[in-house]
Parts: structure tokens; sequence; C-alpha cells
């Protein structure tokens, strides 16, 4: 769940769902949903309803834990369970930490808005931010791991790296994900689907997602193709990826197309 008015005026890209979501994937994981929210109360609170009605093993937010007056993503956790908002101890201490190492000849005042920041729910712990002032928050509710991250990137990916992935991968019960990219030049996306259909079916659990890259300056199309599959045996994903690529490569030749790996 993204969460800021900046991503739904278009002011700014969501690079951190797209980032979060790859390395979901790659731990084994499955997204399933990815939501963008306003940064409002109400519809935060809501969104993290809906979300849970769905039980998910997580839900990871990014945005709205800074010290502002639109930062309201703790909040709308806690209405949503209705917990009481606190001030954390350990989160005070993070922060006074952050603004040490950062400041070292200087003594920085935990104002009012500098400790918003550890404002959170009661039942919820902080997350050490190796990059900047904000704790991220940790919470479960009813089986669903739930990590609120600052929506700045570095500071969402440095928590996700030390923190998240070593949560995720404990629970993906040992699934792997092998991916496979391929570069098809000449031959139309509608030509292209009965030969991903036949491969498909011939190679159970391999997912075949074409994506078009526009068109050459002859007339030719450029098409990239993404073959996946999860499972929990590395040996038999790689063979199963592997096996589709060749059969895939070989129909796709016979047809005509100029196929290149690029993964």
């Amino acid at each position: 769940m993204s969460v800021g008015n900046e991503l739904l005026l278009g002011n700014t890209v969501n690079t951190n769902a797209s980032w979060i979501a790859t390395q979901v994937t790659r731990l084994g994981g499955k997204v399933t949903r990815i939501t963008t929210v306003a940064d409002n109360l109400g519809e935060i609170s809501r969104s993290i309803s809906e979300a849970l009605g769905r039980e998910p093993n997580f839900l990871i937010s990014t945005g709205g834990i800074g010290p502002t007056f639109d930062d309201m993503t703790l909040r709308g956790v806690a209405k949503a369970f209705h917990l009481r908002i606190v001030l954390n101890r350990a989160a005070v201490e993070m922060i006074r930490a952050h603004y040490a190492r950062r400041f070292p000849s200087r003594r920085i005042t935990l104002t009012k808005p500098r400790l918003k920041m550890a404002l959170i729910p009661v039942t919820s712990v902080p997350v050490f931010n190796p990059v900047g002032t904000a704790p991220a928050v940790w919470l479960t509710v009813r089986g669903t791991e739930i990590f609120c991250l600052p929506g700045v990137p570095s500071e969402a990916k440095a928590i996700f790296k030390g923190t998240i992935s070593k949560a995720v991968n404990a629970r993906a019960n040992g699934m792997v994900f092998v991916e496979k990219w391929l570069k098809v030049q000449g031959v139309m996306e509608s030509s292209l689907a009965p030969i991903i259909d036949r491969v498909m079916r011939h190679w159970p659990g391999v997912y075949v997602k074409s994506h078009p890259r526009g068109v050459e300056a002859s007339g030719r199309p450029n098409i990239e193709l993404h073959l996946s599959k999860s499972s929990t045996s590395v040996l038999k994903t790689r063979q199963s990826i592997f096996g589709a690529v060749k059969d895939l490569r070989k129909q796709l030749e016979d047809y005509g197309a100029r196929v290149t790996p690029l993964a």
C-alpha cells in the first residue's frame, strides 16, 4: 500500500511499489495487489481493513510516517484496528540517536514534530531505520504481519533489506522464483498468442507474459517475453523454465522470428 497525494497527483512515480514487488517475488512470495491511497485518514484506514479482509501474510505500506501534518499512516493503522497511539520510548531513542549521528557537534531538541515519528500503535514495535530519521513500524494483526515504511525510496529499501526480507523469506515455505527474458523481433503479438498458449500447456506452471516494445524503422515489431515459475524445487523450476525457453524459441524461429535471450 503506497500512501501519498503526490502519487495520485502524478507528481511522483511510484518506484517503491515496483521495487518491493520485485523483491518479494524473488524471495518466493507472491504480490496479489498494489494499492495507492491519499493522505487521508479514512482512506488509509479503509484500505488497511480491506486488505486484512483478504487475509494476506503481509501488508507492506510506504509513506506517511514522517513529521508533517499529512503523515497519518500510523494513525490509519490504529483507527483500522481500534488501537491507541502511544509515544514509544524505543522509537524516541532511535530518533535521538539518528540526530546525534547526523549532528555530532550539536544538541538537537526533540520537538513535537520530531516526536511525532515516535507515536505508534500500542501493540507495534519500531524498526531501526539505518538511512533516515523515522523508524519503520511492525505489528501483527490476525496473522498478518504489517510493516509501515518511510516513503523515501532509499530508506524503504534499506529497511526492507535489513528486516522485511528475512520475514518474507521465513514465510515463503521454501518457494523459489526463476525467470527468463527473451527479445522477439519480426512477429506480431497476435501471432505470438497461440505459440505462447501451446508452450504454457506443455510446461505446467510456467507463466509467459508478452510485453510489446514498439516497432523498428523497418516496421518489424519488437516484443519482450517474460517466462517465470515458482515452486519449492530449484532444480525442477529451472528445468521447466529452460525447457519452456527452448520450446518457445524453436517455435518462434520456425515461424520466422528472431529470438535473443535478455536475461
